[in-house]
């Protein structure tokens, strides 16, 4: 995982350096309804030369089409993963846009797509899940540096909590006026059925960096809200490095 790690810190300045389009717009704010994130398997030409070289294509795919998209980021998590080594992730302005864009992927380009990734990476269409956007906290300025990390917490609630515990502690949380500029949160709200063991919400903390999110961490357990979290709900927590690649 140091490996992949040490590829997309890499990636941050090869993209950069070489696609303007990730200097001239940020996606790591809270801007699209949608968000998508497709699970991708690293191969074994998997690098930040070839990495680099496949989103530089993939992004001009795109561009010849009609799809309406908002961005992408890639994620890579800071603990191994058993389910994925990367996600790909895909910001859209509604459902239908979502749909046609892939109808159009599936019919004109996936199959020249798998060839052109065969050996570097992989995926499965069937691990592509999308969420509805439920605005929490807004970044008080802009993140454009063209990384940011974030933390997913899928939560179900203890017994006596439900949703309006949950908004309480919103409430409680937004007194707080002291976390760096570029910090924000989401709820997601699943597109598809999560099935029997589905999280009853899942909250998106984002920060513009690891200092960041040291520094907000700190002053949030200063208070009595990770006392009440406890005790309102228990949840699975899963935090990645992110770059902007769209």
């Amino acid at each position: 995982m140091k490996y992949l790690t040490t590829i997309f810190l890499t990636l941050i300045l090869v993209v950069s350096c070489s696609d303007s389009s990730v200097q001239e717009s940020d996606n790591s704010s809270p801007a699209s309804p949608y968000v998508e994130y497709v699970w991708h398997s690293a191969g074994a030409n998997f690098n930040a030369e070839n990495l680099a070289m496949l989103i530089t294509k993939w992004n001009d795919i795109i561009d010849s089409t009609s799809c309406e998209m908002n961005g992408a980021n890639i994620l890579t998590p800071t603990e191994k993963n058993e389910n994925y080594d990367f996600v790909w992730v895909l910001l859209w302005p509604s459902v239908d846009a979502r749909d046609a864009c892939w109808d159009d992927w599936t019919l004109n380009h996936a199959a020249e797509w798998d060839k052109t990734i065969d050996g570097i990476m992989s995926y499965d269409p069937a691990n592509a899940y999308m969420f509805e956007i439920m605005p929490g906290k807004s970044p008080r300025e802009e993140n454009t540096t063209g990384s940011f990390v974030n933390t997913f917490y899928f939560c179900n609630f203890n017994d006596g909590s439900d949703m309006n515990t949950l908004q309480s502690y919103r409430k409680d949380l937004a007194k707080i006026d002291n976390f760096s500029d570029n910090s924000w949160y989401v709820l997601l709200k699943p597109t598809f059925d999560p099935g029997d063991n589905g999280s009853d919400f899942v909250w998106l903390d984002l920060w513009g960096s690891n200092e960041d999110k040291a520094s907000d961490m700190a002053i949030w357990q200063a208070t009595d809200l990770p006392a009440k979290a406890d005790e309102m709900v228990s949840c699975n927590e899963f935090s990645h490095n992110a770059t902007v690649i769209r």
